[in-house]
């Protein structure tokens, strides 16, 4: 690494300069990157296993299944194109030479705007896919059905595929001057990304709305809990540069960089934290979905401490009421009596 000289300006993100690659990314930045890059490589694996879980389970419905194995490969993908960006920076620090172009750059950080554009409707399709339960409560869980789900998925990547497209579009005719490294810079505009945020935490906000009155939700609070801090910490963050270039625009020309480097840091450290938050949501969405009691046995039989004896040697623990129905279900007999009950009320 080398020594910043006396008689030059040190480097920040916001100014221009004949800075060396390795002073482009700064210590803080490095050992953000890697507690990321941590986190990312559990993320990864959590997910590829919670595929696999997911896939063999019997007790969600098809459709719901879908759609959570379609968050899952969101957010192994998500891991994979954050050491795509992320390992060429950490070289540039500690070898003080660049091993990307800008096509790389640029498609690394598109397939990371992409799925991460999908995964954010997560909360969104759940809700909707359980809608759909609870309004066709006579025969979807008996049904075999699937395209609902495989519309949903549809729907969900193809808003992530179009954050993509309309920031390229937004990005036609705009100059990219940056002092920055090939994957440090945003192939992005505000104007996209602000639209795209509002957007999708206005279909969070209806999907929350809506979940009030689907019962059959009440398995994956864990999961809506996750996803709903998800999505207001990621808008939180997001805005912090937003708010802060709003702020700094009518301040004098001299003065905003000083300012923007004291809010956000020298070398932008602040939109970390929304990178540091969003691998941490897609390992929550797998320890959320964990809660399920099935998905919870298929976790640990993972491990060899999943125990299950033959139906056989199981004493009968069936509490009776004096009606001679029982009053324990297993996850199964639970979802048919509340569908049962559903029916009953609608009549």
């Amino acid at each position: 690494m080398s020594t910043v000289p006396q008689n030059r300006p040190e480097y920040n993100r916001f100014t221009t300069g004949n800075f060396s690659l390795d002073e482009m990314v700064t210590t803080p930045n490095f050992i953000i990157y890697i507690f990321e890059l941590f986190f990312c490589f559990i993320a990864f694996f959590i997910n590829l296993m919670f595929i696999t879980i997911i896939s063999n389970t019997t007790t969600l419905h098809r459709n719901l299944r879908i759609l959570l194995i379609s968050n899952c490969i969101a957010d192994a993908i998500y891991a994979i194109s954050r050491y795509m960006i992320l390992v060429p920076l950490i070289v540039s620090y500690l070898f003080n030479i660049e091993i990307t172009s800008i096509t790389y750059c640029w498609l690394a950080k598109s397939l990371h705007h992409w799925v991460l554009g999908a995964s954010g409707l997560t909360f969104f399709v759940l809700v909707m896919e359980r809608s759909l339960a609870s309004f066709l409560y006579q025969t979807y869980e008996s049904q075999s059905c699937y395209q609902s789900g495989f519309v949903l998925t549809g729907f969900q990547w193809s808003y992530g595929l179009l954050i993509v497209v309309a920031n390229q579009l937004d990005l036609m005719g705009t100059p990219r001057i940056y002092p920055r490294l090939p994957c440090q810079i945003e192939y992005s505009t505000a104007r996209a990304i602000g639209v795209f945020v509002v957007a999708g935490f206005s279909l969070n906000i209806i999907a929350v709305l809506i979940s009030e009155n689907v019962k059959s939700i009440s398995l994956l609070i864990p999961v809506i809990v996750v996803m709903i801090i998800s999505n207001i910490v990621s808008t939180l963050t997001i805005s912090v540069n937003v708010i802060v270039y709003i702020f700094v625009r009518e301040t004098p020309e001299s003065q905003r960089i000083s300012i923007m480097t004291l809010v956000t840091g020298r070398g932008n450290e602040i939109s970390q934290i929304y990178d540091i938050c969003a691998v941490l949501c897609k390992i929550a969405f797998c320890w959320a979905i964990r809660t399920h009691p099935d998905l919870y046995k298929k976790w640990k039989s993972l491990f060899g401490n999943s125990k299950i004896g033959p139906k056989s040697d199981r004493p009968n623990l069936d509490v009776m009421g004096l009606d001679g129905k029982k009053l324990t279900f297993t996850v199964i007999e639970e979802t048919q009596h509340h569908f049962d009950s559903l029916a009953e009320i609608w009549k």
